[in-house]
């Protein structure tokens, strides 16, 4: 195991990066997300409740990189805390015009321990999860474990047809269309409103699936996810976000949300269990979704968060998704972070909550 020095890089590090050398590496960047695109950060800030604190590197081997980087706007810098992304916006870390290693992150995860504030925080690409991990070890950073699904695209979608869903999840997607679903896809008003419609509708399902208040889960929804952040997702993110829409008989059953550029990432799902019945409109629309990623030259299709939930994990890995362990890295002055996740566990553990 390397020591804390011999694992770090020299770099020069800057909190300013002109748009021209942000495009450029976020376009070397292979495994890039969407979410870590300077489109996506101007919606995070325009957001109103974070500021941008992204963290420009050049370090001696002749990488350069930036960690999109943002700060809570309220209260005092003392309790400020720093995420790579804030909750629910996706995925950050960093984005390099080369190979990563784990001495770049150790790197990186230095100087991110001088910050002033409370707490930082990183949600890294599960792709990288090793090279954090590795990077990590034998300093002050927590790491939280996570774990998403992400199915690997090489190939085109004939490969990924042929080669990556099981025949099960092929016969689905073909009864799908034989049911009369319809997919509709795109950023218009009817499309946002008809996805919101069920969204907060899966919430109230999801709630009463986690033995969780539904008053609570429906109030958390509206201050995480409002429908203006979704409309704002659609007008003001370069074309990043597509919303798609299955249909039964002119009907909204299922939607979801995807982040498409360099690589996708299926971010929001929901749909109306009692029309959507048995008709599989889901597989139908994630495979839509893949097909066009494809065609968009995307290397991976990103099926986000999974946890401990068996049922999520069933139905990713259904289209040839893997699991990707992986950890969020904290770093905290004063433990409000991790105060609020022991919050969390007791008030989950008071009310039974299940992971859906």
């Amino acid at each position: 195991m390397l020591d804390r020095v011999a694992m770090t890089i020299p770099v020069d590090v800057t909190n300013t990066i002109s748009d021209t050398a942000r495009e450029a590496i976020y376009r070397a960047d292979k495994t890039v997300m969407p979410s870590q695109s300077a489109d996506w950060s101007s919606s995070i800030v325009g957001d109103g409740r974070f500021v941008d604190a992204s963290r420009c590197y050049r370090f001696a081997d002749g990488m350069s990189a930036y960690l999109p980087l943002y700060r809570s706007r309220l209260g005092p810098d003392l309790l400020s805390v720093f995420s790579s992304p804030p909750p629910a916006w996706g995925f950050g870390g960093l984005v390099s015009d080369a190979p990563l290693t784990a001495r770049h992150l150790r790197t990186v995860l230095n100087d991110l321990e001088q910050l002033s504030g409370a707490a930082v925080k990183i949600r890294p690409n599960p792709l990288h999860g090793d090279l954090w991990s590795e990077a990590a070890v034998g300093t002050r950073w927590t790491p939280v474990a996570r774990n998403a699904h992400v199915l690997d695209l090489s190939g085109g979608y004939d490969a990924v047809w042929t080669n990556r869903f099981p025949g099960k999840t092929r016969s689905k997607i073909r009864r799908a269309g034989k049911a009369g679903i319809t997919i509709v896809s795109g950023r218009n008003e009817d499309l946002i409103s008809d996805f919101d419609g069920l969204f907060r509708q899966s919430v109230q399902r999801w709630a009463g699936k986690q033995n969780e208040f539904a008053w609570l889960a429906g109030l958390r929804a509206k201050v995480r996810d409002p429908k203006a952040k979704f409309r704002a997702f659609a007008q003001n993110t370069g074309g990043l976000v597509t919303f798609w829409l299955a249909y039964r008989n002119d009907q909204p059953v299922a939607g979801i949300m995807v982040l498409m550029d360099r690589n996708a990432h299926y971010t929001r799902g929901a749909m109306d269990k009692r029309l959507i019945g048995n008709t599989y409109a889901n597989h139908l629309l994630h495979a839509s979704a893949i097909e066009a990623a494809c065609k968009a030259g995307c290397r991976h299709y990103h099926m986000g968060e999974t946890g401990s939930s068996t049922s999520l994990a069933q139905f990713k890995s259904s289209f040839g998704a893997e699991s990707r362990p992986y950890a969020e890295y904290v770093h905290e002055r004063i433990p409000l972070l991790s105060a609020d996740r022991k919050l969390r566990a007791v008030v989950k553990k008071a009310i039974g909550f299940k992971d859906a």
